[in-house]
């Protein structure tokens, strides 16, 4: 999986989030806050990020917090009906409780 357009490094960042692609595992890195302000964003990142039909490795390790919007963001490249998965690593305590609450 390579990111659209040949994109390699970071595919978003603000003052509360970085996106970066990661060549070595084929995966994207999560860094900071996600919420309302840059959700958008994330979704963009990630769409970009990943192939048709393809699953996407999402790295959560450093995501500090997340809202619903983000977490809308986060899961939007999953499509259960076309195949697509997203494949999350490294998930924090609170973003696993998160998860399980909603049945993720």
């Amino acid at each position: 999986m390579n990111p659209a357009g040949g994109h390699c490094g970071v595919l978003y960042t603000d003052t509360y989030l970085s996106v970066r692609w990661s060549p070595a595992d084929s995966s994207v890195i999560i860094e900071g806050e996600v919420d309302v302000s840059n959700s958008a964003a994330l979704a963009t990142a990630l769409a970009e990020a990943r192939s048709e039909g393809s699953e996407i490795t999402v790295d959560t390790a450093a995501l500090r917090f997340i809202d619903l919007a983000g977490l809308r963001a986060l899961l939007a490249p999953a499509s259960p009906a076309a195949g697509d998965a997203v494949r999350l690593r490294n998930v924090p305590p609170y973003l696993r409780r998160l998860l399980e609450m909603l049945d993720e």
